[in-house]
């Protein structure tokens, strides 16, 4: 996993998923992602994806990540096509679920285990899914 950051879109594999993203831009495909971590806290990939997915419900919600401009290119259009239909309800709870397992036990927090900054935007990100 190559990681250049400790935002959620800081890593090659959450740039790959936004990219599977802008190909398949539905609600279905965010849970899909969400509910694969939750099953599999221990895939690190996994892990990272959904942190994406998460960020990705942030936004369609206007709560934006200090990393956005980072993405904003390449994931405008798959928001653009999510702000047609309306945010499943549970979609939220789902993606708040995801990241308190990631937070309590995962590959990922084993990954950044000591790591403040990685815990303060963890933190960070269930504060925004909560607004």
């Amino acid at each position: 996993m190559g990681t250049w950051a400790v935002g959620s879109f800081g890593n090659d594999s959450a740039g790959d998923w936004v990219m599977d993203l802008m190909e398949n831009p539905t609600f279905e495909f965010i849970r899909e992602t969400l509910e694969e971590s939750i099953e599999n806290p221990n895939d690190g990939m996994s892990n990272e994806n959904a942190i994406a997915a998460a960020e990705t419900i942030c936004i369609l919600n206007g709560v934006i990540p200090s990393d956005y401009e980072e993405v904003r290119h390449n994931l405008e259009p798959a928001i653009a096509k999510l702000k047609e239909r309306s945010i499943p309800a549970d979609l939220k709870a789902l993606a708040l679920t995801a990241i308190e397992i990631i937070e309590k036990d995962s590959e990922i927090k084993e990954l950044w285990e000591g790591d403040e900054e990685w815990t303060a935007e963890i933190r960070e990100l269930k504060r925004r899914l909560t607004a």
